[in-house]
């Protein structure tokens, strides 16, 4: 198939886990691909693995020149920029109630999940004002859609982030640009399959107890690789400013 036929996406955080998945979705559909990565073996591993239509950039999502001189770069390869997965960031195992948590973990977490996507975006949305069209996909998580998680610094980067996708879409689709976010639950990437090493459990609960309650909600990054194939398409040209689930219902009920 080709659903992303001509189309240049820029996927941040594609060495490993739903972005790297990603990117191999996104060449096999037609996209040639930026891999914009800060560990250099990985997204060196993940550009060759997703085809010869990727290539790989080092990025560190958090520094401004680093994302200027990405964008610098995808231009000079490809020509334009179509998709935006701003996929970089990840939650701290120190993360914990507000009274608790010591401000090391504010820095690091805002840092990752809240400047990466905005620098990415503030880099990224006027090449495509510049066309006239784009898809800019954020990531949220589940933890956004439920008042249940003690991380609270990460809860709160993830919140901000639907509202500022909110906030995006409003401003830039009237230039042919869609922002859209997705939310996804328990997603085993090599990240999350670290949480269970040694007799450590994701907070909310062990994997068995959750798939046991929400028989959708204990997925596999291409499952949410294929969300944002959705997004980035044209197919969703109808879909903008939302922010869409994909945690099996475990938001829901």
């Amino acid at each position: 198939m080709n659903r992303l036929a001509g189309k240049v996406a820029v996927i941040t955080g594609a060495g490993s886990g739903i972005g790297r998945a990603a990117a191999r979705m996104f060449v096999a559909e037609g996209a040639k691909v930026v891999v914009a990565e800060i560990d250099a073996t990985l997204g060196e591993a993940s550009a060759r693995e997703a085809g010869a239509d990727a290539r790989f950039v080092k990025t560190d999502v958090t520094d401004e020149d680093s994302v200027k001189q990405m964008v610098h770069q995808a231009k000079e390869a490809f020509g334009h920029i179509d998709v935006l997965l701003n996929c970089a960031g990840g939650s701290l195992r120190e993360d914990s109630p507000v009274t608790e948590v010591d401000p090391s973990v504010w820095d690091k977490t805002i840092n990752l999940d809240m400047k990466g996507p905005f620098l990415c975006c503030r880099h990224v949305i006027p090449v495509m004002v510049e066309q006239g069209k784009g898809s800019v996909v954020n990531f949220s998580s589940v933890v956004a859609l439920r008042g249940n998680h003690i991380a609270h610094v990460y809860v709160m980067a993830k919140g901000g982030l639907i509202s500022f996708t909110q906030a995006l879409a409003g401003a830039y689709s009237p230039k042919g640009v869609r922002i859209n976010a997705i939310c996804p639950g328990v997603v085993l990437t090599e990240r999350v399959r670290s949480r269970f090493t040694g007799g450590n459990q994701i907070r909310f609960g062990g994997i068995d107890n959750i798939a046991g309650q929400y028989p959708f909600a204990v997925g596999q990054p291409e499952d949410i690789a294929n969300v944002a194939l959705f997004l980035a398409s044209d197919e969703s040209r109808m879909v903008n400013g939302a922010a869409i689930p994909a945690e099996g219902g475990f938001s829901a009920y």
